[in-house]
């Protein structure tokens, strides 16, 4: 049986605001000599009515006469950061008493941010969460609100809202869905004599061999400095070698178990040893802005990016070839000639609220306004990032060479990318190897068996 990602689409709630005053009707004879008595005395009815008048200012200046309030938000990607600012200043000119302090990602690591600021109890309100074993631990701790509280929770798809909760917390709002895409430069490519992109592995390889010796421009490329596309390499090659064979979501319940094999599965090996050779050098330690960099440079022909970089490195090969036709994204091709691809997908980062005793109700009013208004208004940063949406929104776009792959990616198996499943430890081991091997110094075999002997002792469901 396959597991298909569908795009689960919540109902938008619709809210109709109703003001309704009721007006005590009067007779049109007893409002005739209302009208023509005009003597001084006459006009005492409107001058007691002048309170009621000078009352409504008063109202209206409520909110001025609200406390000042700051939070801060650490939510800022480095791709998407202008988008927030774009948002927050809506925000705070809807809610003038309430300062939003936006704390820049900068491309950096959030868990050594996090951890450093959970260690000097400096945790900002809002933060970046994935199911992870950190954002676990804070559940654990006490230190993240269940984000079920807020307005907004209930209109989030519940596969989504499953994918996020640990221990019955929804730790936080995820907007989209993450998937493993392959982006190509065709400038390049048809300099090596392609007028399309591989369709499966063995054609990946012969187009790889073909840029090197024809064009001499590196052919592949991927952020393996970051553990989540590091591993989406390796992820790859184990799904579909061994998605087919034992069905969708065993090879996650066991790797969560402590009993998966990598090197059960000689295929794995065999296949990164033949894409090795063709890795651009000095990719085991890029990062996702290097990667932008490296295709906008023309640097290599090829990378492996999750869709939510799409947006910045297909800009940046539009820039290097000319043409925006030029810039193509497909998903993965790591299936053998004839068989069924399998791809990495998750829920995207979603935005989580830090738990803090010691908030006043104003910033507790304050975070629950900007919560749900970051929700209604999601699709400003949504035209940025490039996400595909969970939910509708009208005003959301998406790139044009995206657009198709929402529709393929909905149909296609997967399996549930890396920290969603594995411990700190575990992460930390198999990803150095990766980068190592990536870069010639490991051999890929070795890396399988440690991987396999360290998941007996280092798994996310051990008691």
């Amino acid at each position: 049986m396959k597991k298909t990602l569908a795009l689960i689409l919540a109902l938008c709630m619709l809210f109709t605001l109703c003001a309704c005053a009721a007006k005590a009707e009067t007779p049109a004879d007893d409002v005739k000599p209302a009208e023509e008595a005009k003597p001084a005395e006459e006009a005492k009815p409107a001058e007691e009515a002048k309170p009621a008048e000078e009352a409504k200012p008063a109202e209206e200046a409520k909110p001025e006469e609200k406390e000042n309030v700051t939070i801060d938000a650490y939510i800022v990607a480095t791709e998407w950061g202008d988008a927030f600012d774009e948002m927050e200043a809506g925000f705070e000119a809807e809610y003038p008493w309430i300062n939003v302090e936006g704390i820049s990602r900068g491309g950096g690591s959030s868990t050594e941010y996090l951890v450093a600021a959970i260690a000097s109890n400096t945790l900002p309100d809002l933060i970046p969460v994935d199911n992870d074993e950190l954002r676990r631990t804070m559940v654990d701790d006490g230190l993240m609100e269940d984000f079920n509280k807020f307005e907004c929770a209930n209109q989030i798809p519940q596969s989504y809202k499953d994918a996020m909760t640990y221990n019955g917390v929804l730790m936080g709002e995820t907007y989209g869905a993450a998937f493993s895409c392959m982006f190509y430069n065709m400038a390049i490519l048809n300099e090596a004599g392609w007028d399309k992109i591989p369709e499966n592995w063995q054609e990946l390889i012969a187009c790889c061999k073909d840029i090197q010796e024809k064009t001499g421009v590196a052919p592949f490329t991927v952020a393996a400095g970051k553990t989540t596309t590091s591993w989406m390499l390796f992820e790859l090659l184990i799904a579909n070698a061994c998605g087919e064979q034992l069905g969708a979501g065993v090879y996650e319940d066991a790797f969560k178990n402590g009993t998966f094999e990598f090197n059960a599965y000689p295929e794995i090996v065999e296949k990164f040893n033949e894409l090795q050779p063709y890795f651009l050098v000095g990719t085991s330690a890029a990062n996702e802005d290097d990667v932008t960099t490296i295709m906008t440079d023309g640097q290599a022909a090829i990378c492996l990016a999750g869709n939510w970089n799409g947006n910045a490195i297909l800009d940046g090969i539009t820039e290097y070839a000319g043409d925006p036709a030029l810039a193509v994204a497909a998903l993965p091709c790591f299936n053998d000639e004839g068989e069924t691809r399998w791809i990495s997908a998750t829920a995207e980062t979603a935005m989580g609220v830090t738990a803090d005793p010691n908030r006043s109700e104003a910033e507790e009013e304050a975070i629950d306004l900007f919560v749900n208004y970051f929700w209604n208004h999601y699709a400003i940063i949504q035209n940025v990032a490039g996400n595909v949406p969970v939910i509708p929104m009208t005003d959301a776009v998406l790139k044009e060479q995206m657009t198709p792959l929402v529709a393929e990616m909905g149909a296609s198996p997967f399996v549930t990318m890396g920290f969603n499943l594995w411990t700190s430890e575990f992460s930390d081991a198999a990803n150095r190897d990766i980068q190592d091997c990536i870069a010639g110094l490991k051999d890929m075999q070795a890396a399988v068996d440690a991987m396999t002997e360290l998941v007996k002792t280092s798994y996310k469901n051990k008691a």
